[in-house]
């Protein structure tokens, strides 16, 4: 019998290590990619990806933003209303925003376009919620070595290292739905540092997806693209819908 879909991100063996936020490099790139955006107190912002909602509170209580989180998993938004019971957080999918157009100044979505099936058309959800002028807000994987994708549609691992691509790849779709790039940095320091503190706690990385996957571990990851994916880099990304 086959295994259900893991979801990483409602993984205790990854989020021991990555609380509050589900992501590497925490609130440090997410207050950084902040910098380059012109925004005054009470900014609508919506956090694309939300999890448990930690960016959100974080948003409103140390920049006086307006921020709601969309996340599509039901048990990382519940724990989230236990922890952070006053931040709005709604259940929805990246591929279709249940909000009004031009109803925010800025999106973040820290960690999560390389699950998206498409890509391309949730950049366009995200351009087409935000006002003119807003901000994009991106960080993610991107392979910074070509390598041969071979994906499976009914692997049951649900990983962006499995739709990671490579830089060029990131800012011409970034371009296509109709932003104007105005930061990309490479930030892959915070991927080795998570990396690191799992072969601390596993002995290896290969033990890391044994205790997530189970025996059949390696074949998975290979059939899902992640066995493939040769120097994985971690970027943050700043566009503005123009």
């Amino acid at each position: 019998m086959g295994m259900g879909t893991v979801n990483l991100y409602e993984s205790p063996a990854l989020r021991e290590f990555t609380q509050p936020v589900i992501r590497p490099g925490g609130f440090e790139l997410t207050a950084r990619g902040l910098t380059h955006c012109q925004m005054a107190p009470n900014t609508r912002v919506l956090d694309v990806g939300c999890g448990t909602g930690a960016t959100v509170d974080y948003l409103r209580k140390g920049y006086g933003l307006t921020a709601m989180g969309l996340d599509f998993s039901a048990l990382l938004l519940q724990e989230g209303a236990r922890t952070y019971g006053d931040s709005p957080l709604v259940q929805g999918s990246a591929e279709q925003l249940p909000l009004a157009a031009g109803s925010f100044g800025a999106v973040l979505c820290e960690c999560v376009l390389s699950l998206c099936p498409d890509p391309l058309h949730v950049l366009g959800q995200i351009r087409q919620v935000l006002q003119l002028g807003g901000y994009l807000v991106l960080t993610d994987l991107y392979t910074r070595e070509p390598y041969p994708v071979i994906k499976n549609s009914d692997t049951p691992l649900r990983c962006c290292l499995a739709g990671a691509v490579d830089r060029s790849t990131t800012q011409d779709r970034i371009k296509t739905a109709g932003f104007e790039l105005l930061l990309w940095e490479d930030h892959s320091k915070a991927l080795k540092q998570l990396a690191g503190q799992l072969v601390w706690t596993y002995g290896s990385l290969d033990a890391f997806w044994t205790t997530l996957l189970g025996p059949d571990a390696a074949n998975v990851m290979m059939n899902s693209g992640v066995g493939g994916c040769r120097r994985p880099g971690y970027y943050l990304l700043v566009a503005q819908k123009k």
